[in-house]
């Protein structure tokens, strides 16, 4: 095969290969920002069509234990954006669990963690559960504007949260279940289409246990004997040659028992003392491992898939919360800025590398059809 053919399947190749790479950065792109098919139900309210999940949650809690950590995720796969208030909802399977038994703390992206309150309403005795607003509240106890987030359509937001058990927490299976009150967005005014309502996700809760915190030694056990020294155990022995001999046999060490040693009444001293047994115990050897070593605390870990709530959770019977308008536009604006700000950064899109290995491609490419032409040209002249 000639060179300049050679030359111009390459410059051929080229071009296809950055019309194949050009075409695929549109179709990234398009995935992007389109939103999914309208298949996925248009009837549907917001607050349904919103993905909620619990990452991370411990498989076990300790009453009276340390705070654990997991992750509430919230996805909208909707085509608007949505505006919600974020809420757990906590119950155990007796129904005896009530918000004073514990504490919840979250974290929305880049701010400090904060401490959630009971939801407005009575959420303390809704279904034998505890609701808890992943939020603050107002003098009038009514859900403040800063509780009201809002979720971009295509985007998710996700919540830290860490919870702790008082030590009088009701022992037993429980779980944890997302909650939401949501409204989607009108797509011009970026206000409420409706006044919104609740989802409860009871399918994506998680389970797990309240256990006693494991008995821990209250301090160094006391040795029971008190014949065993704490250092070397050198007796002195003093014998009299007249007479009958007296030895004097006192222990160098701490211990507060004395002991003398007297020799035969022969006449003939006795050269050698009597020395205690020696004892296998002593006072600053550590406790047996029995003693020392407290049972170890459950981990707490939550590795795979979350443990299934196996009692029914059902939608909060609560009074509603309003979502006020002023605070609706608060929460949009927050989204916005966090949204751009996560383009700014990359967030991951790695369409720009696509778009530059393209260009790459298609200037080597017609470079190659240059070299072809020029050839050609001084082959014909």
């Amino acid at each position: 095969m000639s060179i300049r053919r050679t030359l111009a399947l390459a410059g051929a190749a080229a071009l296809a290969s950055s019309m194949v790479l050009a075409g695929a950065q549109g179709a990234m792109a398009v995935g992007a920002t389109d939103a999914p098919s309208a298949a996925a139900s248009a009837e549907k309210t917001a607050a349904q069509l919103l993905g909620l999940s619990l990452q991370g949650v411990p498989d076990t809690f300790i009453a009276g234990g340390d705070a654990r950590e997991f992750s509430y995720k919230i996805d909208n796969s909707s085509k608007h954006d949505d505006v919600f208030y974020p809420f757990l909802k906590f119950k155990n399977k007796a129904g005896s669990l009530k918000a004073k038994d514990f504490k919840v703390e979250y974290q929305l992206p880049g701010e400090g963690w904060q401490t959630g309150a009971v939801a407005p309403g009575g959420g303390d005795g809704d279904d034998s559960a505890a609701l808890i607003l992943l939020g603050q509240v107002d003098g009038d106890g009514n859900p403040s504007d800063d509780a009201l987030l809002v979720v971009n359509h295509g985007k998710n937001l996700t919540i830290k949260v860490r919870v702790s058990f008082t030590g009088d927490a009701p022992l037993g299976k429980a779980g944890v279940v997302p909650v939401v009150f949501a409204a989607a967005l009108d797509d011009d005014s970026h206000l409420p289409t409706d006044n919104g309502g609740f989802s409860c996700e009871g399918i994506r809760g998680a389970g797990f246990t309240i256990k006693k915190a494991a008995p821990t030694p209250t301090g160094k056990p006391t040795p029971t004997t008190t014949t065993s020294p704490t250092g070397t155990h050198t007796p002195t022995h003093t014998p009299t040659p007249t007479g009958s001999p007296t030895t004097s046999h006192t222990p160098t060490a701490t211990a507060t028992p004395s002991t003398t040693a007297t020799a035969t009444p022969t006449g003939t001293p006795t050269t050698q003392p009597t020395t205690p047994a020696p004892t296998t115990g002593s006072p600053s050897a550590s406790p047996s491992a029995s003693a020392s070593t407290a049972a170890p605390a459950p981990s707490g870990s939550s590795t795979g898939a979350p443990e299934p709530i196996d009692f029914p959770v059902s939608v909060p019977k609560i009074t509603p919360p309003k979502i006020v308008p002023a605070a609706v536009t608060k929460a949009k604006a927050a989204a916005d800025n966090a949204d751009k700000a996560l383009a700014t950064t990359g967030g991951g899109d790695d369409t720009t590398a696509i778009a530059g290995a393209g260009g790459a491609v298609l200037v080597a490419g017609i470079g190659t059809l240059v070299v072809l032409r020029r050839r050609k040209s001084a082959q014909q002249g």
